[in-house]
């Protein structure tokens, strides 16, 4: 009787192990679901082409081009020489002494005090500092390469497309055109009262908006900040364009995850500024971000075990969020033109290269950066072509 009893009693734990497990399984699969979803409903409404870069533009002779920098002399340079020679109205704003061929030099004074920190401290600075009577504000980062006259649509805020260059790692260069496929979505932030999030490696924006909101936000995604902020204070017009500027990837795997920790780590953070449909919204997809790399031992659990959950319905699921992960990769190869090998390359390793890309958004999530952190960039000692001698400059990124 003691034996049956014993028995029995394992039975009972192993089916409550059994159905808890599977419970959580489906709950990590609904919510990986949900955010998917509403990726895909985003891409779904994207707006059109004639939509999204509208007639009536400004052109070269109504920008003023800022560059920012802690003092990468090589890599802002070069950045600087590739600019078309219509904008020539072209400042950096630097925390070392630094000269550049062909830009205003600015440095950011010690002294100078605001509630803004790091990278948004210098921004602040250079808006109260750096005369300006051109329409626009174009903010791009020391690594951008601008390869053709922007031309900006009459909006408040327009965000410039993003091209990844490879630097050193493969790994992380496959990771950021993953990323490109993903980020196809910014493309529908115009119909969003909110647009979710900006990247500052081409950000143009008018200068008085800028003068109306500031930068002078205690954070570590100020691009982002500034956006929900000017979102919020009136009705801006928000839009995407898709003339291409070229920014390096991170040259580790170290240096992405740290990378990736201070996106998902200041909006984790900064959770309170947006409205709280927002922050529901926001705490989803950060949350199906960092455990992205799931959804593969999502697919393997059928194999493996029979929970009373795991069933047609559950396999179906997870099906569909596996195809999401390759869309992104299809997407981003599309997008950046790849070649076959690196195509073949991204194809293959997607399961790897999507935990890459999600490693620093999970410890971010867990523990959120306070702290600004520096992206090291490649920076060539020549900048002519054919180049091979390379070193590695701190930049703020």
């Amino acid at each position: 009787m003691d034996t049956i009893q014993a028995v029995v009693s394992v039975g009972e734990i192993t089916s409550a192990v059994s159905t808890t497990v599977s419970i959580i399984l489906w709950a990590l699969a609904l919510t990986f679901l949900a955010a998917n979803l509403f990726w895909a409903a985003e891409m779904l409404t994207l707006p059109t082409r004639s939509s999204t870069d509208s007639i009536g533009r400004y052109g070269p002779d109504d920008i003023q081009v800022r560059v920012l920098t802690i003092g990468a002399t090589d890599v802002v340079q070069k950045s600087v020489q590739a600019m078309p020679e219509e904008l020539v109205d072209r400042h950096v704003i630097a925390e070392k002494p630094m000269d550049i061929d062909g830009a205003t030099v600015h440095i950011v004074p010690d002294s100078f005090e605001c509630e803004a920190t790091r990278k948004g401290r210098a921004l602040e600075w250079a808006r109260r500092n750096v005369p300006c009577e051109k329409e626009y504000v174009l903010y791009i980062d020391e690594d951008s390469i601008i390869s053709e006259v922007p031309e900006i649509p009459d909006a408040d805020v327009i965000q410039f497309s993003e091209r990844p260059t490879r630097t050193g790692s493969l790994f992380t260069y496959l990771a950021e055109l993953f990323r490109m496929g993903f980020q196809l979505e910014q493309r529908s932030f115009s119909k969003m009262s909110i647009p979710l999030y900006a990247w500052g490696g081409g950000l143009a924006i008018r200068k008085d908006l800028e003068d109306r909101v500031t930068w002078n936000y205690e954070t570590i995604i100020e691009d982002t900040i500034f956006i929900w902020a000017a979102a919020q204070l009136e009705d801006i017009d928000f839009r995407t364009v898709s003339t291409k500027f070229h920014n390096q990837a991170p040259p580790t795997i170290t240096e992405m995850i740290k990378q990736r920790r201070r996106w998902i780590g200041g909006a984790v953070n900064d959770l309170d500024v947006l409205p709280r449909r927002y922050q529901a919204l926001f705490m989803i997809r950060n949350f199906a971000w960092s455990l992205s790399p799931l959804v593969l031992i999502l697919v393997v659990v059928p194999a493996v075990t029979n929970g009373p959950l795991i069933n047609q319905h559950y396999l179906t699921v997870s099906l569909i969020l596996t195809a999401f992960l390759y869309s992104w990769s299809i997407l981003g190869l599309l997008y950046t033109g790849e070649s076959v090998s690196t195509s073949i390359s991204l194809l293959l390793l997607t399961p790897f290269v999507s935990l890459l890309h999600s490693a620093g958004a999970l410890i971010g999530f867990v523990s959120p950066a306070q702290e600004f952190n520096t992206t090291k960039k490649i920076g060539s000692s020549d900048n002519s072509p054919g180049v091979s001698e390379k070193k590695v400059d701190e930049t703020a990124d």
